[in-house]
């Protein structure tokens, strides 16, 4: 087990240095880095500006679901060799750190907070998950962001949707047990 242990060790030394070196000779100042820095920069400023000040807190709360579920979901097609990021706006993060921490949690979070209906919140998810599938992946493809192997726009639509549900199911249901507390206080 100590040798096994040492290998993978020596490989994921090697990865890390691999991964530094296409970062710094490929990718950082690239056209594509800075597009990936300018959209979290973008999407920071819409969450600020969007997000109505009074529903922070729940709209943070669902953000930390959706980070949690995706970034674990991203994680695993990582490892899984599902696809791969071949551009980074950082070099050691394997996964998508824009997309994880950026786009769907606060695009997500977003529509959230502004669709509190359900038909409102699921139409304006498809809209979102559309984009995200079927748009931004095969123009991250395109442009050598984004290599596509076991995965598809399919599979990501379905998974964009289905954590997005989850995540409102979970969060209005602790919205309504909080309001139901605070009433027989």
């Amino acid at each position: 087990m100590e040798q096994l242990g040492k290998k993978i060790d020596a490989l994921s030394s090697q990865l890390t240095n691999l991964r530094w070196e296409i970062w710094l000779k490929h990718t950082l100042f690239t056209w594509q880095w800075w597009m990936l820095l300018c959209v979290c920069l973008v999407m920071v400023f819409l969450f600020f500006t969007l997000v109505k000040k009074e529903k922070l807190l729940e709209s943070v709360a669902y953000f930390g679901l959706i980070y949690v579920i995706n970034k674990n979901l991203d994680d695993i097609a990582t490892a899984m060799n599902w696809y791969d990021y071949r551009m980074q706006l950082e070099p050691i993060i394997p996964t998508m750190l824009p997309a994880n921490l950026f786009i769907i949690p606060l695009g997500l979070s977003i529509i959230y907070q502004r669709s509190e209906k359900w038909k409102s919140f699921l139409i304006a998810v498809g809209v979102f998950s559309v984009f995200v599938s079927y748009i931004a992946l095969p123009f991250m493809k395109m442009v050598d962001i984004y290599l596509e192997k076991a995965w598809n726009a399919n599979w990501s639509f379905i998974s964009l949707v289905l954590m997005a549900i989850l995540s409102k199911a979970v969060i209005d249901r602790v919205k309504l047990i909080h309001k139901v507390n605070i009433k027989q206080k």
